[in-house]
């Protein structure tokens, strides 16, 4: 039953006009992002390696806006369209319906990579990265699409209203964005670095540094950058058990 709400939720995303101008949106800044890295004056001065990192950045980063706000409304809507009774009353079971709609957002997000890849092959091309850029782009940004999505769906599951929903976890994707984004030298206190150690998107743009600028490919050398992101899953996984607990001590009918 799981593959039926997977299947659905993905032709309501994929076959409507709202995920194809997701899509057009997120390639049209694909190809403005190359297209600078390739012919503005300042940015092609920059050494290759760096402006595979920055496309990273930009591919991760839409990835995670497109794939935490199509995540707000997958649980949200069964609540705001009063059809998460009838679901629950059919044989499909509660967590096979999470993960239905888990796999759903999963889906979205490799879509939007595999929109990525031609731009990561032309501008990776002479560097012999490809292959490497490709493989942690995936990875890394699988396991941040993984995590979000189980933590915007345990916010749901609490709020069960697509606004409050959305504006929660805008914030927090925001609020680990920004600091992920500072430059190296900025993280030179102790406090800094420790709270760079526990923010996974931090640790996943210094692990796609250590691939791309300092050419250790091997995932043994990225271990460290990819236990901290594994942790925030896990974390995120107990954070939605917990709010379907609490769902289902609470009732279909909210409060």
């Amino acid at each position: 039953m799981y593959r039926f709400i997977w299947l659905k939720d993905l032709k309501a995303a994929v076959h409507t006009w709202k995920g194809l101008v997701w899509l057009l949106v997120t390639a049209l800044i694909f190809s403005a992002t190359s297209y600078l890295f390739l012919t503005n004056r300042e940015l092609s001065l920059l050494d290759q390696t760096e402006m595979l990192w920055l496309l990273s950045k930009v591919i991760i980063g839409a990835a995670l806006l497109v794939t935490v706000i199509d995540a707000s409304s997958l649980i949200t809507s069964e609540f705001e369209n009063e059809t998460i009774e009838s679901l629950l009353l059919s044989p499909l079971a509660l967590g096979g319906l999470v993960f239905g709609k888990l796999l759903a957002a999963l889906t979205m997000g490799l879509v939007i990579y595999a929109a990525a890849v031609p731009y990561m092959v032309v501008t990776a091309a002479g560097s012999r990265l490809t292959s490497a850029f490709l493989a942690y782009v995936v990875l890394f940004g699988t396991l941040a699409v993984l995590g979000f999505t189980l933590l915007v769906f345990a916010v749901s599951f609490f709020y069960r209203s697509l606004r409050n929903t959305l504006t929660t976890a805008l914030v927090i994707l925001l609020a680990l964005a920004l600091p992920a984004l500072f430059s190296p030298v900025l993280k030179t206190t102790a406090l800094a670095r420790i709270a760079g150690a526990a923010n996974p998107l931090d640790s996943i743009f210094s692990g796609l540094d250590n691939v791309l600028v300092d050419y250790h490919t091997a995932l043994g050398a990225n271990l460290g950058f990819l236990v901290p992101v594994l942790v925030f899953c896990v974390l995120a996984l107990g954070f939605l058990v917990l709010a379907v607990h609490a769902f289902k001590q609470r009732g279909i009918v909210k409060d």
